[in-house]
């Protein structure tokens, strides 16, 4: 990533943060939770980008999907746009950005290209954050009782504990990334053989 392009993306998406997070203070809103969870993930990928491998592109979809989860400091978890779940498109774009992280790390870490093993590691590693969330989800629920945000349980949910939902809208939208590359890598193959 350009140096100058990172840091205006950093303090773009930090600036809103921030400012999120100060009106959930100011509302009392417990998704100031949330969001110290979230500026911490921000600075620690900002920190992290030259060993994730991480693009500019990559880095602004972190960003969209940080401010899209703390969206719930104004109750946007209670909403459904075009019959579904806020929570739902949340989790299905939490997919996608971890999986568009996770192809470019892939790439940089392992040098084994067999592109089955790939999207196999890839799906896993996304189930497996997805989970590890979802540990954290139901731990603040027991520990901070019913609330909003990610550390509470209850609002925005359809059902108490959604662990299940939500592991299935990241795989949803891991799949839809892989399958993307999957046709991306076939037309180019396609192309250079001809």
């Amino acid at each position: 990533m350009n140096k100058i392009k990172e840091r205006i993306i950093f303090w773009f998406f930090l600036i809103i943060l921030v400012a999120f997070e100060i009106y959930s203070i100011k509302i009392n809103n417990t998704y100031k939770w949330d969001g110290l969870f979230l500026l911490g993930l921000l600075l620690l990928t900002f920190y992290f980008r030259k060993k994730l491998n991480l693009c500019e592109s990559h880095f602004i979809a972190l960003g969209i999907f940080l401010v899209l989860h703390n969206m719930g400091v104004f109750g946007a978890y209670y909403n459904y746009y075009f019959g579904i779940e806020f929570d739902t498109y949340v989790h299905s774009y939490a997919g996608i950005v971890m999986t568009l992280i996770s192809y470019r790390m892939y790439d940089s870490i392992i040098c084994y290209k067999n592109k089955k093993l790939k999207y196999f590691i890839i799906i896993m590693f996304i189930l497996g954050i997805s989970a590890f969330h979802e540990i954290l989800e139901y731990a603040g629920g027991v520990i901070l009782g019913e609330g909003l945000g990610f550390l509470k349980s209850g609002s925005g949910d359809i059902e108490m504990w959604d662990t299940q939902t939500d592991m299935r809208n990241n795989l949803f939208g891991s799949i839809f990334v892989l399958f993307i590359y999957w046709i991306k890598s076939k037309w180019i193959n396609k192309k250079f053989k001809n």
